[in-house]
């Protein structure tokens, strides 16, 4: 392959050489300076041509930075709607499994309790007084149901995006190598 500006040098080495040996005209003179000016439009040229592409390229960096920041900020608004469909579908679940606890326990309290409090104790209150501890207690089992559904759901999501990721680890690493054997 050729040196790049190969002419240009060659043009220079005898232009010196006819400096150092004094043997210089006007000829040679007007034929430097017109390379030199040939050399510095082609110089403007490149650099001007330099120059647009560079704030092409800042241009496109700058979209791609703003673009990312847009991506991240819909993926912490896509990540925000996720939790509250969760939380939303997982309370629903675990309403509805309480519900159908409560009602058993409040049929059971009716149908065996309630007589042997009366028979005993004889006490009105005290039934309904049961009943709200039986709610409140129904209650707090309810939110650690919702607590454990919510785990259980996250921990399905990472065993996924982790197999995902494994996956992709091993595809990665088949690339490397199939690259590295060329």
């Amino acid at each position: 392959m050729k040196e790049l500006y190969h002419e240009e040098q060659k043009i220079l080495s005898d232009y010196v050489g006819k400096v150092k040996n004094k043997d210089l005209s006007m000829e040679d003179a007007v034929g430097i300076a017109v390379n030199y000016k040939d050399l510095l439009d082609q110089s403007k040229v490149i650099t001007r041509i330099s120059d647009r592409l560079q704030k092409k390229l800042d241009h496109a960096n700058q979209k791609i930075k703003s673009q990312n920041s847009e991506i991240q900020k819909k993926n912490s608004e896509l990540e925000v709607t996720i939790d509250q469909l969760d939380k939303m579908t997982v309370g629903k679940k675990a309403s509805r499994i309480m519900f159908v606890i409560a009602i058993v326990v409040f049929v059971a309290e009716e149908q065996f309790l309630s007589p042997v409090i009366q028979d005993y104790v004889g006490g009105d209150y005290l039934g309904l007084a049961l009943l709200l501890i039986i709610a409140m207690i129904l209650k707090f089992f309810e939110g650690g149901l919702e607590k454990y559904f919510l785990k259980q759901t996250k921990n399905k999501i990472l065993g996924n995006t982790s197999s995902a990721q494994k996956n992709q680890g091993v595809a990665n690493k088949s690339n490397l190598s199939y690259v590295e054997g060329k």
